[in-house]
């Protein structure tokens, strides 16, 4: 295993074909990992990092970085700044950090973590795991039956085609499931949320049981809580939560209950 350094000044760096430690240090570096499993470290500036092949770990530190994961199963970090990640093929990990990020996953299964800040996350192929984390995201699933969880703020989350699981945590989110038989969860304490294109029948909103202390033990009980305003449905949650759907008249939702609640 061979350890190469930069220095003060913007550096391109090339590991070999073995495993490499490669440190940027100062300047807004360039650097290559190559063939097998390396670990590369940015640092200080704004740097560009390619893993290459091989299962790699890159981390960007501080500035605006750019990190690609290349071929194998990458952990990408992006640190401090504004980055911009990309997975490539392989079981990829990408974690943005503490500034507004962009996570573009690749083609397999993926776990993209946005981090603090207001970040665009998209897991691409594969069945993805993506969250939002603080911050107010635009989550993007992809193809795949993905899992996307907005986390604290108001997010956009978009399933893609697949049989996705959306939860948007706190803050006001606006969710869309796409194609496939989609899941919303709502536990609480989760704002004023949107379902833009919920179908009865195929998807479902997944509601705990005495959600917010309103004693709420089955779908009836949560019928019973839906309004008609203007063309949509408003389901009052307590506690100041409720859930839009689109489109949907409530109606419907009364009755029958058991095409649109699940109570767990």
């Amino acid at each position: 295993m061979a350890t190469l350094e930069g220095g003060a000044f913007d550096d391109a760096l090339l590991g070999s074909r073995f495993s490499d430690v490669i440190f940027g240090r100062g300047g807004d570096d360039t650097i290559f990992g190559q063939g097998n499993d390396d670990v590369l470290f940015g640092e200080e500036g704004d740097d560009v990092l390619f893993g290459g092949s091989g299962d790699d770990v890159a981390v960007g530190g501080e500035g605006d970085d750019v990190l690609f994961g290349g071929s194998g199963d990458d952990a990408l970090i992006g640190g401090d700044g504004s980055d911009l990640m990309m997975g490539g093929s392989g079981e990829d990990v990408l974690s943005g950090g503490a500034d507004s990020d962009i996570l573009l996953g690749g083609s397999d299964n993926d776990v993209l973590d946005g981090g603090s800040g207001n970040d665009v996350l998209i897991g691409g192929a594969g069945d993805d795991i993506v969250l939002g984390g603080g911050g107010d995201d635009v989550m993007l699933g992809g193809s795949g039956d993905d899992v996307l969880q907005g986390g604290e703020g108001d997010d956009l989350m978009l399933g893609g085609s697949g049989d996705d699981v959306l939860e948007g945590g706190a803050g006001d989110d606006i969710m869309s499931g796409g194609s496939g038989a989609d899941t919303f969860v709502f536990s609480g304490g989760g704002g004023n949320d949107v379902v833009l294109d919920f179908q009865a029948g195929e998807d479902m909103l997944s509601i705990s049981s005495n959600i917010n202390d309103t004693g709420i033990a089955s779908a009836d009980d949560v019928a019973a809580r839906a309004t008609q305003v203007g063309a949509n449905t408003v389901i009052d949650l307590g506690n100041g939560d409720s859930i839009t759907l689109n489109n949907v008249d409530a109606e419907d939702v009364q009755d029958d209950p058991d095409s649109f609640f699940s109570v767990q």
